[in-house]
């Protein structure tokens, strides 16, 4: 019985040795940080549309915007998009067809993705 125990200590010893003797060099190995994730919205460049509220559809998740140019924009909006000047968000700005609105956003395949809207009183 003695011979088993010391050949299995002339076994576990040796492993014992080589798991110590590597872990001072796991601990030089330089370390990556990770990158902070973006998501893909806002890892593009931002645009920037103004012009008057035109129309809100809540079902759509979409606003739609007159330019100054005479352009019409459609935008989408998720729960990210930051609502500024309108009472209760995104439902707030149902009400307020016609008030002057700029909207920060980026392009996804061929949506527009509202980032920030900004509405103002008419």
């Amino acid at each position: 019985m003695t011979r088993k125990t010391t050949s299995r200590a002339l076994i576990a010893i040796p492993a014992v040795v080589l798991m110590l003797g590597v872990t001072p060099l796991r601990a030089q190995e330089p370390r990556q940080e990770p990158r902070p994730s973006q998501p893909a919205a806002q890892a593009q460049e931002a645009k920037t549309a103004q012009g008057q509220l035109v129309r809100v559809d809540a079902d759509a998740s979409t606003l739609s915007i007159q330019t100054a140019q005479g352009a019409p924009m459609v935008f989408r909006y998720n729960s990210s998009t930051k609502v500024v000047g309108a009472e209760k968000g995104v439902a707030g700005l149902a009400t307020m067809t016609g008030a002057p609105v700029t909207v920060q956003f980026v392009q996804q395949e061929k949506d527009n993705i509202a980032l920030q809207i900004e509405i103002r009183a008419k």
